[in-house]
Formats: C-alpha cells, sequence, structure tokens
C-alpha cells in the first residue's frame, strides 16, 4: 500500500484537533504515518497529542519549543525519514475528505507537488464555498507565487523526490525567511522553479475559519492594518519578497537562471536594485493590482 507521512505542526489548537486527527487517521487507500510537532502549546493541545500518540503506533509526537509556524514545519521536515512514498501537510483546524490523500497522490503523475482548492467552511463546520471559484487563475510560475502566492501548505502533498530536494541541507531556506514569509510559500516558489506543480480545482478539505487562524482565505481589516504596524515596528517582517527572492537565488542558482525578474527582485537593498524593480512594476503589480504609488512606496522605503 502506498505510504504516505503526514505533517502537523501545532498551536494552542485544542478546540478543533481532535475532529482533524480523526481525519486523517482514518484515510482510505493509503497508509498514513502521522508526524506531529508541538510548537510549545499552553493550552490542552499535548494532552490531546498526547492521547493518540498513546493510542495509536502510527502517530509520533514532538513536543517543542515555539519557533513559529514556519520553521515549525520545515525543522519537522527535515526530521522525518526519506522513506515514504509521499509527504503531506495538514494545518490542526481543518477536517479532511476520507479520498484527501489518494486524489492527491493519483494527480500527481511524475509531478512534484500537489496542491487543491479548499472548502471553506465556519469554525462549526458549515460550508461557506470554495475558496476559488472555478475560473479562477490559480498563479503557479516563480513570479506570479512571489508576488502573490494562491497555494496553501494545508493541500501540499510531496513526491519522494521532491521532498528530498527541499531537506538538501544545501538547499534549506533561513529560519529568518520562514519567519517572514512561512514555509508553504518556499515549497510553492521551488516546485515552481521546476514546473512541478499539479493543481487540483476540486476540493477534499474543510478549511476552517475562525478568530484564531494564523494563515486564513481572507483577512479583516483590522487584521491587514495590524501587518503594516508589524513590519513597521519590526524590521525581520519587512522585505518579505525581496528576501524570498535572494534565498531563492542563493539556493538555487541554476533555475533562477531561467527568472531573470526574480534575480532582480532579490536585489532589492541597493539603490540601482530598486530602480530596476521599479522599472519592472507593471509586470510585478499585474499579479497584486496594487496601484503604482503604493508600490513606488513600498520599494522606495525597503518594504519589497
Amino acid at each position: 500500500m502506498i505510504s504516505v507521512a503526514v505533517l502537523m505542526s501545532t498551536y494552542n489548537g485544542e478546540k478543533y484537533l481532535k475532529e482533524q486527527l480523526d481525519s486523517i487517521l482514518f484515510q482510505k487507500e493509503v497508509q498514513v504515518e502521522l508526524f506531529v510537532r508541538d510548537d510549545g502549546s499552553s493550552d490542552g493541545t499535548k494532552n490531546i497529542l498526547s492521547e493518540y500518540g498513546n493510542k495509536f503506533v502510527n502517530v509520533h509526537i514532538d513536543f517543542a519549543t515555539n519557533v513559529g509556524v514556519g520553521n515549525s514545519f520545515m525543522n519537522l521536515l527535515y526530521s522525518v525519514p526519506d522513506s515514504f512514498d509521499f509527504y503531506a501537510l495538514a494545518d490542526q483546524d481543518d477536517i479532511w475528505e476520507e479520498n484527501k490523500l489518494i486524489e492527491a497522490v493519483n494527480r500527481l503523475d511524475g509531478k512534484l507537488l500537489y496542491a487543491s482548492n479548499q472548502e471553506c467552511v465556519d469554525k462549526y463546520g458549515n460550508s461557506i464555498g470554495l475558496r476559488y471559484q472555478e475560473d479562477a487563475f490559480i498563479h503557479l510560475t516563480p513570479v506570479s507565487i512571489l508576488e502573490c502566492n494562491m497555494i496553501a501548505g494545508c493541500t501540499m502533498v510531496l513526491s519522494n523526490d521532491f521532498f528530498r530536494i527541499l531537506t538538501n541541507e544545501a538547499n534549506r531556506p533561513s529560519p529568518m525567511l520562514l519567519r517572514n514569509r512561512i514555509h508553504d510559500v518556499w515549497i510553492a516558489m521551488v516546485a515552481s522553479l521546476f514546473n512541478g506543480i499539479i493543481y487540483d480545482k476540486r476540493s477534499f478539505i474543510k478549511y476552517r475559519q475562525h478568530e484564531n487562524n494564523v494563515v486564513g482565505a481572507s483577512s479583516s481589516f483590522s487584521k491587514k492594518i495590524k501587518s503594516r504596524f508589524k513590519k513597521l515596528r519590526h524590521a525581520e517582517y519587512r522585505n518579505g519578497r525581496s528576501l524570498l527572492a535572494q534565498e531563492i537565488v542563493e539556493r538555487f542558482p541554476q533555475e533562477a537562471e531561467s527568472y531573470p525578474l526574480i534575480k532582480i527582485c532579490s536585489r532589492e537593498k541597493s539603490f540601482k536594485g530598486k530602480i530596476k524593480i521599479l522599472k519592472n512594476g507593471r509586470e510585478l503589480r499585474k499579479y497584486t493590482n496594487e496601484i503604482r504609488f503604493g508600490f513606488f512606496i513600498k520599494v522606495i522605503f525597503g518594504l519589497f
């Protein structure tokens, strides 16, 4: 039977965790091994994980220190054996359809990374509708993902070949980048460099939306304002796109040669670099619908 390692990072997720764990453990037509890294929870999450770890031999728990969601997921990825056929990422608060993994495996067909649409549900599990409609254009190229990633980590299934690319020490992103841009953007960017993404417009996941989402289908006005102030107060949260581009160029120089805009975006810190980014602003802005003046301010003041 096809083996799939499912990787989950948890943090204070006691409210919805059991329902998600059950939906993962009872997947059809695949052999699941669940690896959970708890990122320093202070609620009842650890008790729930201990209960499942004691009950199921295929559940492995690591109670670790808090490093943030991006670093937590990637540290977990680095710790898992390379002997599985496929690897999947899971959030702590969603609900998987029982055929989620087998559908992904069947669609991969030689590609590196599978990702899918999501059915958004409220905190009670009631459907709100698909995150992206059937006619939505999903960004799958390095430049479009750099500007506006639409691929959710909780839908990702990786081939063994891609797992080995990501976990190779020479290819690993810095902890600083993962605090700024988190794991799913990095994984999507790397896969796109190899034209390795298969996107499924169907959904096999109930993507729960609630007040404590780290990343959600939509952000409220207040959350957007808080994000802006966070960047202004803390330098490590600025320059997310340019930092991502820089690390892609450093770790995948050969593949990055095919994407000159990525190389241009990686040089944001110098004055000449800013000018080159602004000269290519029309191409970059088309993925975000940013106005010209807003893009200018972002680049000039080092927020790109």
